[in-house]
């Protein structure tokens, strides 16, 4: 069973986008998202993809190699992984966008009393950073897929610049902070890949303008 925690206009950016009207996403031309740079601890060269929807409302982005622990005999670097990435978009002349939505979904084994963390930040190059943090097990033991899904006001967007190139910064990571000294191997808490489709993912949804 999927469990999902909801968490509503989550936003610590006070930019507000143009006065201009919404629009649906552009069709005729698809949205293309390319790494212009990859760093972190978790996600080493070739452990993390981007794929851009065919009707142009997001993006997926899948991490195979995320895996936090702690308890047992393991140690406090093993309880933290980060991965920052720069998004290159290229998308249809004549539109903007912004993140209206995400959500982020892994796999967590909490022990009673451990703590599961997620915190995530997204930008576009050159504007502040929208941030988020979240428990992710919201009762212990837990042990279960997870899904986080965070939605922003509108007037909170913050939209990509007109008519330049788009970098959007996706900044995320997950630590465990166990309930004590482990005197067991076997007394491990940790958050990992999805069950059912190997990964922990990140779907950024997007809103759209025309450039007027």
């Amino acid at each position: 069973m999927l469990k999902s925690l909801v968490a509503v206009g989550a936003v610590l950016s006070l930019l507000t986008g143009p006065t201009w009207e919404t629009s649906g996403a552009p069709t005729g031309e698809t949205i293309k998202a390319t790494f212009a740079a990859v760093n972190g601890s978790g996600c080493p060269a070739g452990t993390v993809a981007v794929v851009a929807y065919p009707d142009n409302t997001g993006i997926i982005l899948s991490y195979s190699s995320f895996y936090v622990q702690r308890g047992g005999d393991s140690s406090a670097i093993q309880g933290y992984q980060n991965c920052n990435l720069d998004i290159r978009m290229s998308v249809p002349s004549g539109f903007t966008f912004a993140v209206s939505r995400a959500v982020y979904q892994g796999y967590a084994f909490v022990l009673p009393g451990a703590t599961a963390r997620l915190v995530a930040k997204y930008n576009f190059q050159g504007q502040p950073a929208t941030t988020s943090s979240y428990t992710i097990n919201t009762t212990s033991p837990y042990d279960d897929n997870w899904a986080i899904v965070d939605e922003f006001s509108f007037a909170n967007l913050s939209w990509a610049p007109c008519g330049q190139d788009i970098i959007l910064t996706d900044a995320f990571e997950l630590r465990v902070q166990p309930y004590g000294p482990g005197n067991s191997p076997t007394d491990v808490s940790f958050v990992t890949a999805n069950k059912s489709d190997h990964s922990i993912r990140t779907e950024l949804n997007f809103a759209w303008k025309e450039c007027k």
